[in-house]
């Protein structure tokens, strides 16, 4: 066993979207060391596979990129198995999803909040965070429901095509409303959907967050670092010791 002596204040298990996120808010703070470790490769910049938005169906079902879980045998549907698509790279399954970026419904942010002591769930505690993530380059400077300064930029979809026209007036024939944004004041109905693409490319949790990040003396990331082991001081995680090119490390935190 290969033991690395530098300990670390954070060590995040995966880079995928909420791992990028935690890399970039944790190190901000100069004084604290944060690492990062995820099981996948890196997301490179020249990867046309995932950074491309037109090779979006090539890495789902890739061992490259996915961890290809699947469902067990569904005996309702003749014993196949329903694949489940997840990221085995940095960013997440954010680096290999359809780039379509939609909100949960407010009422089941509403659900989450019912519990006792769990009132600060609500739609209404949630919107600040939605808010500052996003930059919506489709909606209004005054739009309360959108954000126009956050990290992950937003394409709205031009929806230019006739059949997109076609599908909107179908939905409103059938009783549903026509929404000018699916992540605004009314979600319910058919509408232009936004797309995590920015300049022609994915904008991945990791895009967005971690690799701007990088740049910090405070901050390492590791690529293709598998976790094999949590330790514990009764109930603290202390470190973990992870698996990388065929030799496993220990570090502390």
């Amino acid at each position: 066993m290969s033991k690395k002596n530098k300990s670390y204040d954070y060590v995040i298990i995966g880079g995928g979207s909420a791992g990028s996120v935690l890399g970039n808010r944790l190190s901000e703070d100069k004084d604290k060391e944060v690492l990062v470790l995820e099981a996948g490769r890196s997301d490179y910049f020249w990867d046309l596979f995932i950074q491309m938005p037109a090779a979006l169906m090539f890495p789902s079902g890739n061992k490259f990129y996915d961890w290809i879980y699947s469902t067990d045998e569904e005996p309702h549907m003749g014993g196949r198995k329903v694949a489940h698509a997840r990221g085995k790279v940095l960013g997440g399954s954010s680096s290999i999803n359809g780039m379509i970026y939609q909100r949960g419904n407010p009422m089941d942010y509403e659900g989450w909040a019912e519990p006792e002591g769990m009132e600060t769930w609500d739609f209404a505690h949630c919107l600040p965070y939605f808010k500052k993530l996003e930059k919506t380059y489709g909606a209004a400077p005054y739009d309360k429901f959108r954000g126009h300064d956050g990290p992950i930029k937003l394409k709205r979809g031009p929806a230019t095509n006739p059949l997109f026209q076609s599908f909107f007036d179908a939905g409103v024939e059938a009783g549903y409303h026509k929404t000018p944004d699916v992540n605004g004041f009314r979600q319910e109905g058919f509408g232009p959907f936004d797309s995590q693409v920015h300049r022609g490319r994915r904008m991945s949790a990791s895009r967005a967050y971690l690799h701007p990040a990088m740049k910090r003396k405070n901050l390492t990331v590791e690529t293709r670092a598998f976790v094999t082991e949590i330790h514990y001081e009764g109930r603290r995680a202390t470190g973990v010791t992870y698996k990388k090119n065929g030799k496993l490390h220990t570090i502390d935190a």
